[in-house]
């Protein structure tokens, strides 16, 4: 039987179609006696959506044993950071320019930095953020929103409010035994000047600020 050529059109049409993720490499860039940090590059293929290299930051100790596996993460570790890495080259060239983002405080303690900071106290078995995005409205200068975004919309777009230039950073970052964090948190869209004053006394279960 004669199988008809538009067959094999849509056949490759469909397996170009399905997407998928691969593993590259990945490069350990912390190992310590109670948890390792390693960063670990993947290529994805989201149809319309994303092509290309990515990378995840991983956590692995004692306390993450038990994490069950998933397509951009091994069992046993737990996923605390991520982005976009299209025409990288490995995973070690990556390190260089993420590591920075990731400071080691003690044994059990690490600090993410992003769009918030987190801290783990227990080896990367649990993590407490801070966000400027949920901070009461009266103190974020706002940009203006999308349509679908609230309060016209539904979707959540306080994150809009702290993007590009208006980027977090945080300064003077100290974390100290006992569960005491705190840390100086600037961006343009901080008010009323632009800093704020960051503390938590219990692991970042709650957190007070105040104008720097």
């Amino acid at each position: 039987m004669r199988i008809p050529l538009h067959f094999y059109l849509i056949t490759i049409l469909l397996g170009a179609c399905g997407g998928g993720t691969r593993k590259l490499d990945e490069a350990v860039f912390y190992q310590g006696p109670q948890f390792t940090l390693k960063l670990t590059r993947y290529y994805e293929n989201i149809p319309l959506h994303y092509t290309g290299e990515v990378y995840r930051v991983h956590c692995g100790s004692a306390a993450t044993a038990s994490s069950p596996a998933h397509k951009t993460q091994d069992s046993g570790w737990v996923s605390i950071g991520n982005g976009g890495a299209i025409g990288s080259k490995s995973a070690a060239e990556l390190v260089d320019r993420v590591r920075t983002f990731y400071h080691v405080i003690d044994d059990r303690t690490v600090v993410w930095l992003g769009n918030g900071l987190e801290v783990s106290f227990d080896a990367c078995g649990q993590f407490r953020g801070w966000y400027p995005s949920q901070l009461p409205a009266e103190m974020i200068d706002p940009v203006e929103k999308p349509e679908w975004c609230a309060p016209a919309g539904t979707a959540d777009c306080r994150n809009y409010d702290f993007m590009g230039e208006r980027h977090p950073r945080f300064e003077e970052i100290e974390v100290r035994p006992g569960g005491q964090v705190t840390f100086v948190a600037r961006s343009a869209a901080l008010r009323p000047t632009g800093a704020l004053r960051v503390e938590s006394r219990d692991s970042g279960r709650t957190w007070a600020v105040a104008p720097q």
